[in-house]
Parts: C-alpha cells; sequence; structure tokens
C-alpha cells in the first residue's frame, strides 16, 4: 500500500507526459490548439471535444479503447495520444485507433467524399523506430511508383520521438517543445502556458485528490494480478495478469477523471445561468445528476 508521504511525492514529480497530468492540461483549448498546429504545421478551425477519455468501441463485442484527447474542428478528426511505455503493438494500435475514430463520428448515410481528415498523434517518451528522427510521418503510398503516388484518403499517422537528440530539422518552437518534454525547460511562450497550467493543477487539492484516488486503485489493482498470477505458477500467467491490471486501472482512473471533470464543467455552466437541461446536453451528463447538482 502506498503512503501518504510516497502519493504526494509520486503527485509533485508529474510532468505533462503523465496521462493524468496530460489529458488535464489538453482540456484547455487555447493549449490544447497551440499542441496540435504546432505538430501539424497548419492552421486548424473551431475545435469541440469528442468525449475524451471516454470508452470507444465499434460494437458491444469489440475491443474498447480509451483516447487521451479527442477533438475535430470543420475537417478533421484530431486524437492525440501520450505513450511512455515502448510498445512493439504500437503500429497496429494506431491502425485500430484511426479505425474507430472514424466508426464512431460517422453517421449513418454519410457520403465517403465527406469524410473528414483522420489525424492520429502519438507523442513518445522513447524512439517508436529506433531510427533516432525527432518524428515520423505515415500515410500510404504505392510502392510500384516507388512512393511519389499517393492515396490520399485523408489518414495521417505521427509518431513524436521526444528522446531523439537531432533536433535540427525541426522548426525553433517545435524544438522548444522537445526541450520543454526532455528537460522541463520552458523555452517559448507555449511551454511557459503548459507549465504554468501544470504548476496550478499541482497546487489544486481537488486534482491532486482524485489522481491519488486514481494511484492507489491500480496498485491494488496491480497487487491482485500479482497475486493470481503467482498463485497460477506461470510466468505468463503472471505477465498477463500485470498487464491486464494495468490497463483496467489506466482506464478506470480516467473513466472517473472524466466524469468528474464533466462535474467542474457543469457546475461552471450552471453559475452561468445555463439551464439544467442545457448543461445535460452540453456535458452528456444525466439531467437527474445535473439538477442534483443544484
Amino acid at each position: 500500500m502506498l503512503t501518504e508521504a510516497e502519493l504526494q511525492k509520486k503527485w509533485e514529480s508529474l510532468t505533462f507526459t503523465d496521462n493524468f497530468i496530460f489529458s488535464r492540461v489538453m482540456h484547455d483549448e487555447h493549449i490544447c490548439r497551440q499542441v496540435v498546429e504546432l505538430i501539424l504545421g497548419v492552421r486548424i478551425g473551431k475545435i469541440r471535444y469528442l468525449s475524451a477519455q471516454d470508452e470507444h468501441k465499434t460494437d458491444p463485442d469489440s475491443m474498447r479503447i480509451i483516447m487521451d484527447v479527442f477533438l475535430r474542428d470543420e475537417n478533421r478528426i484530431i486524437n492525440v495520444e501520450v505513450q511512455t511505455g515502448h510498445k512493439k503493438e504500437l503500429p497496429k494500435r494506431s491502425r485500430y485507433y484511426q479505425s474507430v475514430a472514424d466508426v464512431s463520428t460517422t453517421s449513418t448515410g454519410t457520403k465517403y467524399r465527406d469524410l473528414p481528415e483522420n489525424i492520429l498523434i502519438f507523442i513518445c517518451t522513447f524512439d517508436p523506430f529506433d531510427r533516432d528522427f525527432p518524428r515520423y510521418t505515415f500515410e500510404y503510398t504505392c510502392k510500384e511508383a516507388q512512393h511519389q503516388l499517393k492515396l490520399k484518403d485523408g489518414s495521417l499517422r505521427i509518431f513524436l520521438n521526444t528522446k531523439a537528440t537531432k533536433l535540427s530539422t525541426l522548426d525553433q518552437k517545435l524544438q522548444a517543445f522537445y526541450h520543454y518534454l526532455q528537460k522541463g525547460i520552458a523555452e517559448s511562450g507555449l511551454t511557459q502556458e503548459i507549465f504554468n497550467k501544470i504548476t496550478t493543477l499541482k497546487n489544486n487539492s481537488i486534482e491532486r485528490r482524485h489522481y491519488m484516488t486514481l494511484a492507489l486503485k491500480m496498485a491494488d489493482i496491480e497487487y491482485d494480478a500479482y497475486e493470481n498470477g503467482f498463485e497460477r505458477g506461470h510466468e505468463a500467467g503472471l505477465q498477463a495478469g500485470l498487464q491486464q491490471g494495468i490497463e483496467q486501472g489506466i482506464e478506470q482512473g480516467l473513466e472517473q477523471g472524466a466524469y468528474q471533470t464533466k462535474l467542474e464543467t457543469a457546475k461552471n455552466l450552471l453559475s452561468m445561468n445555463f439551464t439544467p437541461t442545457q448543461v445535460a446536453q452540453g456535458t452528456n451528463l444525466p439531467l437527474d445528476v445535473v439538477q442534483n447538482l443544484l
């Protein structure tokens, strides 16, 4: 069991690439827009969040996923994920994330020509392809045309390698973003905003309590997974149990965090004299929950 002092130490050491902090910071629309535009190198339109950190499925029996930051503008759906563990299945994970993003945002009767661009960004704290490139950009191209012919299906996957040592191919603002992720040094207006936002979060007792609750749940799940694996006496079973436990803990914690964010948003909207019905529709909370907030 983690002690209060250990939890406090973990809380104080959190950085932008921690899932909990990343989601909170990227729900600041001003910061989120700057980060996305910096990575894409283009301006994006007015954005709206698409149930970020909620469960997404293509059907009831399909594998569920939880997206860190899921948003769209007039022409694009954009999913931004932070990845701290080096996983070999990352390419196929990216394929599945993009397919779920398409299915979950496409209504019946939509014409194929009206499908928006589908952009997936992984911010990795490791080199996902071991080439020391600061970023890896993937589009579908024709092999027979020596990759000079693009499919132009509107899909794009970008993997940032924030551990890269050669950043000369990046513009200065993006280099400053990498320096912040690598060393915690705020050299630009954006990274200073991120630093200030994280400082504010860490001084918020409610956010600290949310994180500590999540950390304790994850620790319990990991311990239970370890015990189950140990009792089976199989290393493979142990690893599978640990992996399943960790993923379950992350999902439960993120779901709880997303729900708490919705509650805080609902309170703010109510204080601005929006009706309970309007707030319920805007936050996807049940009407009775919003009414109870009054």
